[in-house]
């Protein structure tokens, strides 16, 4: 019995070359090589009165180019901010500034329309009018030669970029009435426009509705959604994209391509 044990044992051992790497091959054909896995999706982040416009652009790039590489999200401009810095988006876009050492580029500018609700009786405000209608020193139409009717201001919430810019460009510091309606995005402004006669807001002109007009300040009004207005014209906030550093590849196609945009006169 021990004679024949070695017997096997020798011939299991014994295999001929041409049996062994059939095996050997056999075995390498039984495993499959992993689909690599994919990288996350970049994220670009928007803030709110920006929104109108740069996914107007996503929109125009998906036209000409197929479906986006990235995802595009509208956020308030901290959280914006904040994910760049910590690497929750690749991209920023708003009347944002930049961290020292950051990339930062032009994507044109938005103006502000000053839009009131239809119960006003108003078809233009100086500048120093305006302001002292968003401060609440002004609290009554019929003090600006309109309607016997209450004023309703209706702002972006506090730490919004185009509400600092106003804070800036309008407001000199000073603070915005105690009675405003504090909204987060331009529909949200735009629902309050339709429920009070008396409302008066700031909209971007690439948010505002197709029945609505702007009225004048000091008598310009700004003339042109998602490019330069009138350079007199006191409301013009700038757009910026903003990331750790120059983005490369599709999102750094689809910011030429914006540009491109732009100096060719599209929205």
């Amino acid at each position: 019995m021990d004679a024949f044990r070695r017997q096997v044992r020798r011939r299991a051992l014994r295999l001929p070359p041409v049996l062994l790497a059939a095996s050997l091959l056999a075995g390498c054909a039984a495993v499959e090589t992993p689909a690599p896995t994919p990288g996350p999706v970049p994220r670009i982040a928007v803030t709110p009165w920006h929104a109108p416009q740069v996914l107007a652009w996503a929109q125009g790039y998906m036209d000409d180019f197929g479906p986006l590489p990235f995802d595009v999200e509208v956020v308030q401009a901290g959280v914006a901010h904040e994910g760049v810095r910590d690497g929750t988006y690749a991209l920023a876009i708003g009347s944002l500034h930049p961290d020292e050492n950051w990339f930062a580029t032009p994507l044109g500018e938005e103006a502000l329309g000053v839009v009131m609700g239809s119960g006003t009786g108003v078809r233009q405000v100086t500048r120093n009018q305006l302001a002292a209608l968003f401060a609440g020193r002004t609290t009554n139409w019929s003090a600006i030669g309109g309607s016997d009717r209450p004023v309703l201001p209706i702002v972006p919430l506090p730490g919004d970029d185009v509400r600092d810019f106003v804070d800036r460009a309008l407001m000199k510091g000073g603070a915005f009435a105690s009675a405003a309606r504090l909204v987060a995005t331009p529909d949200q402004a735009l629902a309050l426009l339709q429920d009070d006669a008396g409302a008066l807001l700031l909209l971007p002109l690439s948010a505002l509705p197709p029945d609505l007009q702007t009225v004048r300040i000091d008598g310009l009004r700004p003339t042109v959604a998602g490019g330069p207005a009138d350079n007199a014209y006191p409301l013009i906030a700038p757009r910026v994209a903003l990331a750790l550093e120059e983005p490369s590849g599709a999102i750094r196609d689809w910011l030429v391509w914006i540009q491109g945009e732009q100096r060719a006169g599209g929205d």
